[in-house]
């Protein structure tokens, strides 16, 4: 069980990871096609995803894992 916990951590992690390279992304002109800060366009939505990832997945693993330890002893 502690392996599920890992992987929460870990996506939610990778998630917030994609936040802040989306907002470089946005803020150095990369990748134009994808529609740094216009609304309904792919980087949008990218930044969109990895927000809700890393703010439901991080917070989840932590509080399964506490409480797996509490409970395992």
């Amino acid at each position: 069980m502690n392996a599920l916990w890992r992987f929460f951590r870990f996506f939610g992690a990778a998630g917030l990871i994609i936040v802040v390279l989306s907002h470089i992304a946005e803020r150095l002109h990369l990748f134009p096609g994808m529609g740094w800060g216009q609304p309904n366009s792919p980087g949008h939505y990218l930044d969109l995803v990895g927000a809700i990832l890393g703010c439901t997945l991080l917070p989840l693993g932590f509080v399964g894992s506490i409480i797996q330890r509490k409970y395992s002893n």
